[in-house]
């Protein structure tokens, strides 16, 4: 599961993908509303990564299903799936392919869990009182 902040900033997304392609769609499908949106981001790719940056606009406390939809459409790309595969060139189902990679979770706090900073759904809910000694008594 992927994180990202409720932000109009640049994030990015880093996976291992099936197969690499410069010509990159990602939807992002909200599970609450079943609302699917579709971001063109810039593509890059670093060791085994493929690298996606633009803006997504997400809402706090939201999950997405996450879509890579690549373009099989664009001369060069992607010769040895064009190879192996028993499709022709027209067949639809060949020019795009769409997977669920991944779920992203929407929120703004700062989570690290080699720091042992985890998710609280009731983070600044509940305030914790600490002027009493934590004492009591148990009656029987």
């Amino acid at each position: 599961m992927k994180i990202l902040k409720p932000t109009t900033d640049t994030q990015t997304i880093k996976l291992i993908p099936r197969n690499y392609s410069q010509s990159t769609t990602v939807q992002l499908r909200d599970d609450q509303t079943n609302v699917t949106t579709v971001y063109t981001p810039t593509v890059t790719q670093e060791n085994d990564y493929q690298v996606y940056s633009g803006v997504f606009n997400l809402e706090e406390g939201h999950y997405y299903d996450l879509l890579v939809q690549n373009d099989y459409d664009v001369y060069s790309q992607n010769s040895d799936y064009w190879n192996l595969s028993t499709n022709t060139w027209n067949d639809i189902n060949f020019k795009v392919d769409t997977n669920i990679v991944d779920k992203i979770f929407c929120t703004d706090q700062d989570i690290d869990q080699s720091e042992q900073e985890e998710y609280s759904v009731n983070k600044d809910v509940y305030k914790s009182d600490l002027t009493y000694d934590k004492e009591y008594i148990i009656y029987e």
